[in-house]
C-alpha cells in the first residue's frame, strides 16, 4: 500500500471503532431471559397442595388446629393452679398466701388476670399502712417493746377501717361487710380478694385475707384463724397476750364471743379444727380447698367430683384437721356412692364415705345454720360491751 493512503486508512477505522463502540446494545430483561444452565419449565399454574398429589398418605399431613372448648379451657386453667399449689405445699416452690390466692381466683377467671396489677395493689395498700404508722407514731401510745410490730398492726386495721385522705382530695375509701351474698352461694365472686379491691365490700373470707396480705408485707405479725363458717385474725402484744380482731365488725372481740355461737365445742378446740393460728402452709392450703370449691362452681358437682377428691386429698395430707377440707371430700364421696351401679363398687364407696363422715364426727363438729351465723355476726356490733376486748 502506498505511504499516502495510509493515514487515511487509519482515519477511516478510527471512525468505524467510535460507531460501534456508541450503538445501543438492546438488552433482555432478566424477567423473561432464557436460562443458560437450565431448561426452561412451562408454567402450570399453583401446585396443589400435598393431599391432591397422587400417592402421598394423608397422615403425613399436620393434623388441623382445634381450638380448645370452653370446659377444656376451665378444666386446664384449674390443673394449672393446682399443680402450683402442690409445688408450694410440697416445697418446691416458696411459700406465698398473696400468690396462693391469686392462683385460687385466676383459675375461676379461666387465668385471665393479671398477677402484676393484683400484686401492684397490694403493694400500694402496704405502703399507704406504713405512711399511715409513720404520720401516726408521735400519738401511739403503746409502750411495750414490740411497739414497732404493734404499731404496724394498728396501721392496717386503721386503713380497713376508715376512710384514708391523701391530700388533693384523694380518699381511700374503708373496707365494709357485706351481708349480700356472704357465703357466695349465687356468685362465688363475693368470696375474692380480687372483688374486695374493686368494690371494697368483702366477707369474712376476703376481708381477713386481704389484711393477712397486707401484714406480710409490711412485716406485721398476723395469724389467720378459724370459726364455724368464719375466719378471723389472731394477734399477740405484749400488754394483753393474744387478741382477736374481726373485720366483719371493725372490732376485737375475745374468745366468748366465738363460743357465744355455740358450735364451739371443747371437743373441736382440742381436735384443732376452731381457734388456732394457722401456719404458713396451712394458709395455702385454705386457697387449695378454695380452688376445688370454685371448680365445682364452674362445671357443677359431678363433673368436679374428681379435681376435689385430689385437692382435698393433698390438703389433709397437709392440714390433716382442715373441717372444710374434710367436709367438702365427705360430700363428694356420698354423691359418688349415690350414684354406684354394682354391690361391689357400691360397698367400696360407702366404706369411703362412712370413714369421711366418721372423722369429722369425731372433731366434734356440728353445722351452723345460715341464719344463725348471721344472727352471730351481728352480735358482736350489737352488744359490744359484752364481747370487746378492753386494752
Amino acid at each position: 500500500m502506498p505511504f499516502a493512503t495510509r493515514p487515511l486508512l487509519y482515519l477511516l477505522l478510527l471512525v468505524l471503532s467510535v460507531a460501534c463502540a456508541r450503538r445501543p446494545v438492546a438488552l433482555e430483561p432478566l424477567a423473561v431471559r432464557s436460562s443458560a444452565y437450565h431448561v426452561a419449565v412451562p408454567d402450570r399454574g399453583p401446585a396443589s397442595v400435598p393431599a391432591q398429589l397422587p400417592g402421598l398418605p394423608l397422615e403425613v399431613l399436620p393434623p388441623a388446629r382445634i381450638l380448645p372448648s370452653a370446659v377444656e379451657v376451665t378444666h386446664d386453667a384449674y390443673e394449672q393452679a393446682y399443680k402450683e399449689l402442690a409445688k408450694m405445699l410440697d416445697g418446691r416452690y416458696p411459700l406465698s398466701f398473696k400468690r396462693a390466692v391469686f392462683i385460687s381466683e385466676n383459675a375461676y377467671f379461666d387465668s385471665r388476670l393479671d398477677y402484676e396489677e393484683f400484686n401492684s395493689q397490694i403493694v400500694a395498700l402496704s405502703q399507704l399502712c406504713r405512711l399511715l404508722k409513720t404520720s401516726n407514731d408521735p400519738y401511739f401510745l403503746y409502750d411495750r417493746a414490740d411497739k414497732e410490730l404493734v404499731a404496724r398492726n394498728a396501721a392496717i386495721f386503721m386503713m380497713m377501717k376508715d376512710s384514708t385522705r391523701l391530700g388533693k382530695g384523694r380518699v381511700v375509701a374503708p373496707f365494709r361487710y357485706d351481708f349480700d351474698d356472704f357465703n357466695g352461694d349465687a356468685d362465688w365472686r363475693k368470696m375474692f380478694v380480687s372483688k374486695l379491691l374493686i368494690s371494697h365490700k368483702g366477707n369474712c373470707h376476703s376481708l381477713p385475707f386481704l389484711y393477712k396480705m397486707i401484714a406480710d408485707e409490711t412485716g406485721a405479725p398476723t395469724w389467720l384463724s378459724l370459726a364455724p363458717n368464719h375466719i378471723y385474725l389472731k394477734q399477740h402484744n405484749q400488754k394483753d397476750g393474744w387478741y382477736n380482731t374481726e373485720l366483719t365488725s371493725r372490732t376485737f372481740p375475745n374468745d366468748a364471743w366465738l363460743t357465744a355461737s355455740g358450735y364451739i365445742s371443747k371437743e373441736t378446740i382440742v381436735s384443732g379444727i376452731y381457734m388456732d393460728t394457722l401456719s404458713a402452709k396451712q394458709n395455702v392450703v385454705l386457697c387449695l380447698v378454695d380452688l376445688a370449691k370454685g371448680y365445682e362452681r364452674r362445671v357443677g358437682p359431678a363433673a368436679a367430683e374428681p379435681f376435689i377428691l385430689k385437692c382435698t386429698e393433698l390438703a389433709l395430707l397437709h392440714f390433716p384437721h382442715y373441717i372444710n377440707a374434710q367436709l367438702l371430700r365427705a360430700e363428694a364421696l356420698r354423691h359418688q356412692f349415690e350414684r354406684q351401679q354394682s354391690t361391689a363398687t357400691s360397698q367400696q364407696a360407702f366404706a369411703a364415705m362412712e370413714a369421711a363422715y366418721t372423722r369429722i364426727f369425731e372433731t366434734g363438729y356440728r353445722e351452723m345454720p345460715a341464719q344463725m351465723y348471721t344472727d352471730w355476726l351481728q352480735a358482736v356490733v350489737k352488744e359490744k360491751a359484752k364481747y370487746q376486748t378492753q386494752h
